[in-house]
């Protein structure tokens, strides 16, 4: 049926569909009804039978996600006095006119689907509060479920389900609409029983089977365009597809009270069965057997939207979503329990989770939601899934297990999670997290992260019009140094994005047009690697050309950044990183413009952070404060430290780095430009102090290189380093102490033999390597930088005496393998 006729013919009392011809998408809808309806609950075990009536008089008394009311624009009063005897909202009725006229009901523009969704959420959640009002016996059932209101429900009902199913629809078809409708389905459950009876007149009967219809969404919304749109009542609906995995599988959809409404034994089998095995990890290797290819990631982090370090969104809401279903099922013909493995995952995200969170604050490279204003601490995000855990499923745990839990919940409460009773590298020290390309070092005193990019993974989402809209450079290699966990996030208001700390990049915001990318940036390269034993001391390297990773063959969510910001482009770098005790080197090699016509500069940010406590500048052993000027990192060939006072200290090494600047700067912020969120905030600052430090390649370089020193330590750095620097080129970059208790260095292909004092070290493969060594033992660590998957072993030569390390396979394929062996045996002199 034309929409444009069935808009206007609405408003003049339509109340049902009978006698018109159907559309498509209505003729599909109607199918479904009859489809996934279960008439005949005999034909199933009786105890499923019997539960399917317990749970369906327990959602009559209990709202499910019942939070979704919080945004309504209008109060159950307005909403009553504007629905009119036609069954439409008469406030509404203008712009469903303007809506039809312009045909926007069939139109199939991302923009205009999601515009219409909003209306008819708008439309369906007032239903529902009508209906929740009288659930909550602020309402008599005639002033609540009466002509109007089933006039309503058929009416938006009837235009919802007359959409084309290609648009795509998504939030507002798989999310919103279907909870309001089986939220009101079972606020009238005695009534829906009653017409399901076929004790209902025509009117009772076509609103009960809307309400139905529209449930049915949250199983068959957004179509995938496969076998499993023909039966969504199978397991492979909820695997491999962004849309139907992890938090967007089982925490936004009204999946069982769903089921329960259209008493679908096969439907309940189906999604306890989903929510217990989407407890589980996936990884770079195990991606196409993994159940989810979202979710929790076998290094500890986890995944969204692709392979993009999302770690608090959709993996917690996926996985909490499962525990909340698991519990409710409890007790259930549909009761399942955790296994092992179950609780691996469970533990293993708990100690990766914690390593991107920091004194109360999440790192701002972690959502689409990273520049919004948040002045206060907050408890780590999956606090609420840990206290359920131990509420609900403590049993599963071993005691060693349990007792590590109630302490990390213990420690969670304070905002500080230091766990020092582990092992280093499970809750602090330095991590690799080899599926996500991160390399953070975490103690009490500070920390520091290196978000490094290969063609692996996708970069960081960005929402224009929505939520952030600068997500450029966020996993170039961002690199940042805290203290106090808000040294970023505090002056995002006036940050310059194209001065991403650690990046290399063209300067010029203004240049930048905002834009939607689901997939975020990254580089073209398969190399990103770091290796750490656990403790103080770490390497990571990687080689930077930038892509959008929404060109990568098979992704479905492109947005609209394809084509746009050419000055992202058209340059590459070697870029490797060391932390070695308190001292963290940076070292660039290979930097080189492919764009000769481009007038921007390119940098090499150091930093760009909070500046809130006085600027010190060492020069010769000799402390003074620094101007409010620009000014040098080198003086007269010789360079300069700056320190911020309890924070950090920086400086250059002259033989790489050929021009370096800091300067105080005062910036106006525009909250709003970064993120629309901050609309709605409350003091947000209007100006913002920066402390920004950075190398200047100029505007073509060639080759060119950097290296430059932050100081992570409260007192002054040594006069002299206690480090050297080995080699800085595109084959190798090397770091020693100079008291050759640590070696770390980034092999890149058809690198060479590296010279460590009196010995001669080379390995089989591209790799990141460390040699920690005492007077008794030597500890090798060693990483595969391309994550093959056929590599079993690296071979490390130490003066011409080959030491094989087998690498980690499977789902561990890619993290560091740390082998120790005594002194002599090393060979190393």
């Amino acid at each position: 049926m034309n929409t444009k006729l069935l808009s206007v013919l609405s408003l003049f009392a339509i109340c049902s569909f009978q006698g018109f011809p159907q559309s498509k998408s209505l003729e599909t809808a109607k199918s479904n009804l009859e489809k996934y309806t279960i008439t005949d609950l005999s034909v199933f075990d009786s105890s499923k039978a019997k539960a399917i009536e317990e749970y369906r008089r327990f959602y009559a008394k209990h709202a499910h996600r019942g939070h979704s009311l919080s945004k309504l624009n209008s109060t159950v009063a307005q909403s009553i006095a504007q629905l009119n005897n036609n069954g439409t909202f008469t406030d509404l009725d203008i712009q469903e006119k303007q809506f039809a006229d312009a045909n926007a009901f069939q139109n199939r523009s991302s923009a205009v689907v999601n515009e219409v969704g909003l209306f008819l959420t708008e439309a369906y959640n007032r239903i529902w509060s009508i209906a929740e009002a009288y659930r909550n016996g602020k309402l008599r059932k005639e002033e609540a479920l009466n002509d109007k209101l089933l006039k309503a429900i058929i009416h938006y009902g009837n235009i919802e389900l007359g959409r084309p199913n290609d648009g795509p629809r998504f939030h507002a078809s798989c999310f919103a609409i279907p909870t309001a409708a089986v939220n009101t389905y079972f606020c009238f459950l005695d009534d829906m029983d009653r017409i399901e009876k076929n004790s209902g007149n025509a009117l009772e009967t076509e609103a009960c089977n809307t309400l139905k219809s529209l449930g049915i969404q949250a199983w068959t919304q957004p179509f995938r365009n496969d076998f499993t749109d023909e039966n969504v009542v199978q397991i492979e609906r909820f695997r491999n597809h962004v849309w139907w995995v992890g938090g967007n599988a089982l925490a936004y959809r009204s999946l069982i009270p769903v089921g329960f409404m259209l008493k679908s034994v096969p439907m309940i089998d189906l999604i306890s069965e989903v929510a217990q095995r989407g407890i589980s990890k996936t990884s770079q290797h195990t991606y196409d057997k993994a159940f989810w290819t979202e979710g929790f990631t076998a290094d500890g982090a986890g995944w969204g939207h692709g392979m993009q370090c999302l770690i608090w969104g959709y993996p917690i809401d996926g996985t909490s979503n499962a525990l909340s279903i698991l519990s409710d099922l409890k007790g259930s013909p549909w009761a399942k329990k955790l296994s092992p493995e179950h609780t691996d995952a469970l533990i293993n995200y708990f100690r990766g989770g914690n390593w991107y969170y920091y004194k109360g604050y999440e790192l701002p490279c972690l959502s689409r939601h990273s520049m919004v204003y948040e002045p206060k601490e907050t408890p780590i995000r999956y606090t609420k899934m840990l206290n359920s855990i131990l509420k609900d499923w403590s049993d599963s745990f071993t005691p060693e297990q349990l007792a590590e839990l109630k302490q990390l919940q213990k420690e969670a409460k304070t905002n500080r999670i230091l766990m020092e009773q582990a092992e280093n590298g499970i809750y602090n020290g330095t991590r690799w997290f080899f599926n996500n390309d991160d390399l953070i070092k975490k103690n009490k005193d500070y920390h520091i992260i290196v978000n490094m990019a290969s063609v692996r993974v996708d970069g960081l989402e960005s929402a224009a019009n929505m939520a952030d809209e600068y997500n450029f450079y966020s996993t170039d290699g961002l690199t940042l140094f805290q203290k106090t966990g808000n040294e970023y996030n505090s002056i995002y208001g006036a940050f310059d994005v194209t001065s991403s700390p650690g990046v290399t990049s063209r300067i010029g915001m203004d240049k930048l047009d905002p834009v939607t990318n689901w997939r975020g940036y990254c580089s073209s390269h398969n190399f990103a690697v770091a290796a750490t034993s656990g403790g103080n001391n770490a390497v990571s390297g990687y080689i930077f050309e930038k892509m959008n990773a929404a060109t990568k063959e098979g992704v479905n969510d492109k947005g609209s950044s394809t084509n746009k910001n050419e000055m992202l482009y058209g340059f590459k770098a070697y870029k490797a990183n060391f932390m070695l005790d308190n001292y963290f080197i940076a070292l660039g090699a290979g930097i080189t413009n492919f764009n000769p016509d481009s007038e921007l500069e390119m940098h090499t940010t150091i930093d760009q952070t909070a500046l809130i406590n006085d600027i010190s500048v060492i020069s010769d052993g000799k402390v003074s404060a620094m101007n409010d000027t620009k000014m040098s990192l080198i003086k007269n060939g010789v360079p300069v430290w700056i320190r911020q006072k309890d924070k950090f200290t920086y400086t250059v090494l002259p033989e790489y780095t050929q021009n370096a600047y800091v300067v105080k700067e005062q910036k106006k912020t525009n909250w709003t430009e970064r993120n629309l969120v901050n609309k709605k905030g409350k003091n947000l600052p209007e100006v913002s102090s920066i402390l920004r430090l950075w190398t200047d390649h100029g505007k073509n370089p060639q080759n060119d290189t950097y290296g430059y020193v932050v100081y992570a330590g409260n007192d002054l750095p040594a006069k002299k380093h206690p480090f050297e620097v080995l080699r800085n080129d595109t084959l190798i970059q090397a770091v020693a102490m100079k008291d050759k208790s640590v070696l770390e260095a980034v092999f890149y292909p058809n690198a060479d033999h590296l010279i460590f004092g009196k010995n001669k070290i080379k390995v089989s493969a591209p790799c990141a390597l460390m040699i920690e060594r005492n007077k008794e033992k030597v500890i090798l660590s060693v990483t595969d930088a391309e994550m093959n998957a056929n590599l079993k072993e690296i071979v490390v030569s130490i003066n011409g005496k080959q030491i094989p390390v087998s690498l980690p396979q499977g789902e561990l394929c890619g993290k560091a393998a740390s082998e120790a062996i005594s002194l002599k045996e090393s060979n190393l002199k």
